[in-house]
């Protein structure tokens, strides 16, 4: 029996999905986050979530687009990785090492939920989580996955 991938979304995939699709990269991206979504609700995934992604969501200024991700949110998650002690030390490391105190988080959890993968479209964290022994979590942009 084949095990089910446990998949991080940061803030950002569910933002994606009302972001200016002038860029085709961002339509891609967008496309690739909502197949993503709807093989998470077919079982194929196990997709989680943390307070972090809470936490930016209810920092949305929109407040019909807070309200959306919101409820998408909710409705896709199958768990939410809780923070420890252990993930909070992860993530002060990691901010040690230049990563940016979200970034740090998101993957600090993740890490802690011993998930398979962590979709972000922020190039610049997956360039800092692609440095060699840097992370067990794979974290790659969403068209990749």
């Amino acid at each position: 029996m084949n095990r089910i991938l446990t998949v991080y979304l940061d803030t950002c995939c569910y933002s994606r999905l009302f972001d200016n699709t002038d860029q085709i990269d961002v339509i891609n991206e967008g496309r690739r986050i909502l197949y993503i979504i709807r093989n998470g609700f077919a079982g194929k995934y196990r997709i989680i979530g943390s307070f972090a992604v809470v936490a930016e969501i209810s920092q949305n200024p929109n407040n019909e687009e807070r309200r959306i991700i919101e409820s998408l949110y909710n409705l896709i998650k199958s768990g939410e990785a809780q923070i420890s002690e252990q993930s909070a030390t992860r993530a002060q490391e990691l901010q040690l090492k230049g990563m940016k105190p979200m970034d740090s988080a998101h993957l600090a959890v993740a890490e802690a939920a011993h998930a398979d993968y962590l979709l972000t479209v922020d190039k610049d964290f997956i360039k800092k989580c692609s440095q060699r022994n840097f992370t067990t979590v794979k974290v790659i942009n969403p068209i990749n996955f």
